[in-house]
């Protein structure tokens, strides 16, 4: 297989017509170095720089601390490799002076700032692939990453716990902080300092990442790490923990902000900028946002505005993720099996997967049950203790509270609008500069674009505004989550397919390899296969998989995998012969 591999790539040829040559960087070295471009995605540099390198507000460890860290397997800084033994890519540009990979940033300098995520680090790929007998890599943005994120998470607890505990290592990280000759007292403040970060950093990953089945290349339980911060560590209560052990693909960002509907499960409303910036609020309290949310003795009794979010930063990210196209298939297209493989997609894929323009300019995203695992649709219906939440205002229905045990999706949609009100309304002024405002500001010229010159405070006013606002808003903002009517089967979202071909694995749950072997009956799907490899196959549609850079790369998926982690369902190929799998997987790659 892995011969065949190899013969299939070197044998390939591209098709320049959908690379941007513009942001081709020349080799240097030797004359092997794989030559970086970047699919046609109607970014310019400066837009991907500001996806790559705009603060979210993750706080994930001070600068200085990271980059004082040295690896445990070799004598090295533990970033020194810009992180490319986990699968994270490089940017090197003058705008990333620190040389931290895409998707890490610095909130704040790098004296006194804090390392964090942003979350460009999940959603941007890199293929590779033979052309002219040369290795060529290709940057695709907002598409999944094949990064392990878990190993990472775990080898920084490990090198910090090493850190700690060994006198040799903490005193040439001392050295690296503090310069070459600190003083004993600053050398125990610096102790006692990381000792707690280190203590609360292995408490959560030891509460939160599943030991014996990671998650492996390429997914991450993201509900059930974000539940964790906010429901368990950030309101203190520690019965709230539970094993994050649903994990799922990173979806594709183009047209994201076309669904009506987004999240694996379907559960939160979508296609205004109000519903990105709540959803990616969400997102940040999970990367490591400083999160206490308070009560007060003055109305209103909860105060969420203790947060290190920054939401002018995730704003300005959605509008570049909206109008991020879906990268062009960049090899050769057989016109004839296109044409035959365009009838068999409206028999068999259409009615899920069709674009469906709503009134409000979205796209309908059918959630649909298929048979696929549930594990990630139940966990994502979990319950928590509210703690000092109990009572809040919650917006799962309107005008309601929450109460002593509540689902935890509304705990965490309490706590985002909270903090979404908090920051637009800090105590009883309006702040104009917000994220929060930024975005209405969009959202009421989309919806009345005669009143883009009108003040917003004008707007609001206006019975016709008003009006609008009520009609167009006012039902799709009511709840941050959509409630499960009782014994719901398990169902996922179904999203319109452009660039699909740039998004293995398949399923929620990444479990098929490919898009020959989604169009499989299940029975005949491989039951485990190699994660983690950027090399491409263009005839299956997706990574080669007989390979893995890691050492944890095999998923099991077959019989005798782990809960989360089945092929089963999404069967809808299973009646086709396999010249009309051929045909259609023509016409999905040039979606």
């Amino acid at each position: 297989m892995k011969a065949f591999s190899q013969i299939l790539l070197f044998s390939l040829a591209a098709t320049v017509s959908t690379i941007d040559p513009t942001f081709a960087q020349p080799a240097s070295g030797a004359a092997a170095t794989p030559t970086l471009q970047y699919a046609k995605q109607g970014w310019t540099a400066e837009d991907r720089q500001t996806f790559y390198t705009t603060s979210q507000g993750s706080h994930m460890i001070p600068y200085l601390w990271f980059k004082a860290l040295r690896r445990l397997d070799v004598d090295a800084p533990f970033g020194g490799d810009q992180l490319a033994r986990y699968g994270y890519l490089p940017n090197d540009t003058k705008l990333n002076p620190e040389g931290l990979p895409v998707g890490f940033v610095i909130d704040g300098d790098a004296k006194t700032g804090f390392l964090g995520m942003t979350c460009a680090a999940c959603h941007t790929a890199q293929i590779e692939y033979q052309k002219d007998g040369a290795t060529q890599q290709l940057r695709i943005d907002g598409a999944p990453a094949t990064a392990n994120f878990q190993l990472f998470l775990t080898d920084l607890e490990a090198a910090a716990k090493a850190t700690i505990a060994d006198s040799n290592r903490f005193q040439q990280f001392a050295r690296s902080v503090l310069g070459t000759s600190p003083s004993a007292a600053k050398v125990a403040a610096l102790k006692t300092d990381f000792g707690a970060w280190v203590k609360q950093y292995s408490a959560f990953m030891d509460a939160s990442l599943p030991a014996s089945s990671p998650w492996g290349p390429g997914r991450l339980d993201a509900f059930g790490m974000i539940f964790n911060r906010v429901a368990a560590r950030d309101l203190g209560i520690d019965a709230n923990f539970k094993i994050a052990d649903a994990p799922v693909s990173y979806p594709f960002l183009w047209n994201a902000s076309r669904q009506d509907k987004t999240q694996w499960n379907g559960f939160v409303p979508n296609g205004l900028f109000i519903h990105a910036l709540g959803r990616n609020t969400g997102e940040v309290f999970g990367v490591f946002a400083d999160f206490k949310p308070s009560k007060r003795v003055a109305l209103p009794p909860h105060d969420f505005s203790n947060n290190s979010v920054k939401f002018a930063g995730l704003q300005q990210l959605e509008e570049k993720i909206a109008v991020l196209k879906p990268p062009p298939w960049p090899f050769e297209l057989k016109p004839e099996l296109v044409d035959k493989g365009r009838v068999l997609y409206a028999q068999n894929c259409g009615s899920c997967h069709d674009e469906k323009p709503l009134l409000d300019g979205t796209w309908l995203t059918p959630v649909k049950a298929v048979g696929t695992d549930p594990r990630m649709f139940k966990n994502a219906d979990r319950s928590s203790q509210s703690g000092l939440l109990a009572g809040a205002l919650t917006p799962n229905p309107p005008g309601a509270t929450l109460a002593e045990t509540a689902k935890t999706h509304d705990i965490l949609a309490t706590s985002v609008v909270g903090a979404l009100i908090n920051e637009a309304f800090p105590l009883t002024l309006r702040n104009r500069n917000s994220g929060v405002w930024q975005a209405i500001r969009k959202d009421l010229s989309h919806l009345l674009p005669e009143s883009q010159n009108t003040p917003i405070v004008v707007l609001l006013l206006e019975p016709k505004v008003r009006a609008n606002l009520r009609s167009h808003v006012e039902d799709r903002l009511r709840t941050l989550f959509v409630p499960l009517a009782p014994d719901a089967p398990p169902a996922y979202e179904s999203r319109v397919l452009h660039g699909i071909w740039a998004t293995a694995p398949y399923l929620h749950n990444g479990s098929v390899p490919n898009l020959w072997e989604l169009l499989l009956p299940p029975e005949r799907r491989t039951p485990s296969f190699m994660v983690g490899s950027k090399v491409y196959d263009p005839v299956n549609v997706g990574y080669v998989t007989d390979d893995s850079p890691f050492k944890d790369g095999k998923l099991v998926v077959g019989a005798g995998a782990d809960p989360g982690n089945s092929n089963a369902g999404h069967d809808f190929g299973k009646d086709l012969n396999d010249d009309e799998r051929w045909a259609l997987i023509e016409y999905l790659k040039q979606l």
